[in-house]
């Protein structure tokens, strides 16, 4: 789904709108929801544009100039009609790119470890089952298969089980975003849990320290998505039995301001 903006929108009473100020005022109040903390300031750092400005232009005291306003349009992912420095890219068939605002509704870890049970033997859309399964909460499982139902992700059976019946899901690759944060941050808190849990026989946890070179940077990044795919084809082979985590974290020990 393309977000698009247009600059001439109007009301139901035919005035012009400011819809800049309004797309600022709900991704900020977005991004709030999912993190209570989470400060103008914190936004006007994602946008590359100073906080006043920011604080500005949301209470419609300024404009941006048309270079600002297209950066950030561009970070928060719209297309402009106005323009077409953007050139919109089709979804392949084997998967569906999310936006951050369909992202936020399923940043959680457990909606896609519940995708996974769909393809585990002896699934079913079951609350409490799925709660057992994820250590969650039947509450949160309940949410989340609601809110793949209503998403038109997942597709109930007859028989109680469900199966994806969306293409495969990927996030947007190299797009700084609030809710990718949260996601990871909830992928590493259950995997200090599981290192505390899960026998050694059943995990496998591996870290090294190492002085580079920052300049091979994306080399390195294109090697561990290869090493991805890799895990990922060998487990795929055979009757699926489990849902498993795959992480690898490679970053910096140093504060950088890049």
């Amino acid at each position: 789904m393309t977000r698009i903006f247009n600059p001439s929108k109007k009301d139901s009473q035919g005035n012009e709108v400011d819809e800049i100020s309004e797309i600022l005022k709900s991704e900020l109040k977005s991004r709030q929801s999912l993190n209570a903390s989470y400060s103008l300031r914190s936004f006007a750092k994602f946008l590359e544009v100073s906080p006043a400005t920011i604080s500005q232009v949301i209470s419609e005291k300024r404009s941006l100039g048309r270079k600002s306003e297209e950066k950030v349009l561009e970070k928060l992912g719209y297309h402009s009609k106005a323009s077409d420095r953007a050139k919109i890219k089709k979804p392949s068939k084997s998967s569906v790119k999310l936006e951050e605002d369909i992202f936020e509704l399923i940043g959680k870890w457990y909606y896609f470890a519940i995708l996974g049970l769909s393809e585990v033997k002896g699934s079913r859309a079951d609350s409490r089952w799925i709660a057992k399964k994820l250590g969650i909460t039947s509450q949160e499982a309940n949410q989340a298969i609601s809110r793949l139902i209503r998403l038109k992700i997942i597709t109930l059976r007859e028989d109680g089980s469900f199966y994806q019946s969306s293409p495969a899901i990927v996030t947007t690759d190299e797009v700084p975003s609030m809710a990718i944060q949260e996601y990871h941050k909830g992928i590493l808190k259950l995997a200090q849990l599981r290192l505390e849990e899960v026998p050694v026989e059943q995990r496998e946890f591996r870290s090294v320290t190492i002085a580079g070179n920052s300049k091979k940077i994306n080399k390195a990044k294109k090697l561990i998505k290869e090493l991805k795919d890799l895990v990922v084809d060998s487990l795929e082979v055979g009757p699926r039995d489990e849902v498993y985590q795959l992480s690898i974290q490679l970053f910096p020990f140093s504060k950088t301001e890049n």
